[in-house]
């Protein structure tokens, strides 16, 4: 049953936005008491943290891996942003509670939280340590994290909505995400005596 609850919240909290769903819009959905379903969650904010939860748990799994498989930081942000979007398109409704919602929707704190946090300390670990190589140059860190990170969400965004398929006419998206990627590493890729290009 809580499961049954997650789904069809998740369903409906895409289609229809946060605001504008209720926990009897949720148990009518699944034709439940609204009632229940307070004994499996407190409140419809606390569905939507379990939500984003689940999600950033799929997504910091494959940052893991990226992080076990590639030693080399620049090369792990160039498959982790081809992951991003990946993660967008295959995943859409995970990828719009988890980036879309507002941050004033969810909890940032306990259990609820530990995944997006863990998710977003591995993204900074990385770029750190692709700063760390100077192939970046002097480049304020938190200015390098916000940067790739707008640069991946926006790619994604419009991808999933439709946009880069019709302005394009159907360009291979595997071939833009990787021409974006070398565009924005092209600093880190350009360094004097480096190979990685």
């Amino acid at each position: 049953m809580r499961q049954l609850i997650l789904d069809a919240a998740k369903q409906l909290f895409v289609k229809e936005g946060f605001d504008n769903v209720s926990i009897r819009r949720i148990a009518s959905a699944i034709e439940y008491s609204p009632a229940a379903i307070y004994r499996y969650f407190k409140s419809k904010r606390e569905i939507l943290s379990v939500l984003r939860e689940e999600g950033f748990q799929q997504f910091v799994a494959g940052q893991r891996e990226r992080l076990a498989t590639y030693s080399d930081p620049i090369e792990r942000l160039k498959v982790g942003g081809r992951g991003y979007v990946r993660f967008a398109v295959e995943q859409p409704d995970y990828f719009e509670l988890m980036f879309c919602t507002d941050c004033t929707e969810v909890d940032f704190v306990g259990a609820q939280s530990e995944s997006s946090m863990e998710s977003f300390t591995l993204f900074r670990q990385t770029v750190e340590e692709c700063l760390e190589t100077g192939l970046f140059g002097d480049v304020d860190g938190e200015a390098a994290v916000f940067s790739l990170w707008a640069s991946a969400h926006g790619l994604a965004h419009l991808i999933i909505t439709g946009r880069v398929p019709i302005m394009t006419g159907g360009v291979d998206l595997d071939n833009l995400i990787d021409g974006i990627l070398a565009f924005n590493l092209r600093p880190a890729c350009s360094g004097e005596g480096d190979t990685r290009r």
